[in-house]
């Protein structure tokens, strides 16, 4: 029941702010078939023939996750299996947020060489998607207490043989643990429930058991995209 909620909220996000995207742009591209994942894109100057548009999403004070997944319902509506930022800022109550972003559409083996240029074997805890706010998220990480502030990121990286364990909460708390493998993708969690299980880069959630509960999987495309636009939480 949990999942669902959370998926429901994600889905209201999209909803709600789509009427706020704006394709500023077309490429050539045409009748491509939707697709269930969208990259991030490195060296994107060499993949101009694979572009598919330019979009934007401006909403007042809104969270840069909340504009990153309305037009990436849209983008990968259209096609879209990959990105670059051209540009984002966040906004405040008077002020609007917005995020500009090109997509691509690239070939199988492109993404299998996009996925060698990330690095592996890291955890990122993403901060309550809270603007202007100084309040923070207190965890462990393998009995050593961490915290991470809102509208920011802490990163955990995966020793060679190691199994980190993250807790939130007491006695009764959730725990995760994620052990090391060879080339593993990056895993992103939160505390707030900001996204789900998704497609991308580490799909498959290797190496993970997790209690479900106070500690929510994000969705991969949703935080390799957060992790290029927040601060990290020092």
């Amino acid at each position: 029941m949990k999942k669902i909620t959370i998926i429901l909220l994600l889905q209201l996000f999209g909803w709600g702010y789509s009427q706020y995207v704006e394709v500023l742009e077309k490429g050539n591209l045409e009748n491509l078939s939707p697709q269930k994942f969208m990259i991030p894109l490195q060296n994107q100057e060499n993949y101009k023939s694979a572009f598919l548009g330019r979009y934007k999403a401006h909403y007042p004070g809104t969270y840069l996750g909340h504009l990153f997944t309305a037009i990436s319902d849209e983008a990968k509506n259209a096609g879209a299996n990959a990105y670059y930022i051209v540009s984002f800022k966040e906004g405040d109550k008077q002020n609007e947020s917005e995020l500009i972003l090109d997509t691509y559409h690239i070939r199988d083996s492109d993404i299998k060489d996009q996925s060698l240029l990330i690095e592996k074997n890291r955890i990122y805890i993403i901060g309550e998607p809270v603007l202007n706010s100084e309040n923070t998220s207190k965890f462990k990480v393998n009995g050593a207490r961490k915290e991470v502030k809102d509208n920011t990121f802490a990163t955990v990286v995966i020793k060679e043989n190691e199994e980190v364990k993250i807790v939130k909460g007491g006695i009764t708390g959730m725990a995760v643990w994620v052990k090391w493998k060879p080339e593993q993708f990056n895993k992103f969690y939160s505390f707030s429930g900001i996204g789900i299980d998704g497609a991308g880069f580490g799909a498959n959630g290797m190496g993970v058991g997790i209690n479900t509960g106070r500690i929510y999987s994000v969705d991969p495309d949703l935080g390799y995209f957060l992790i290029r636009v927040l601060k990290e939480s020092k």
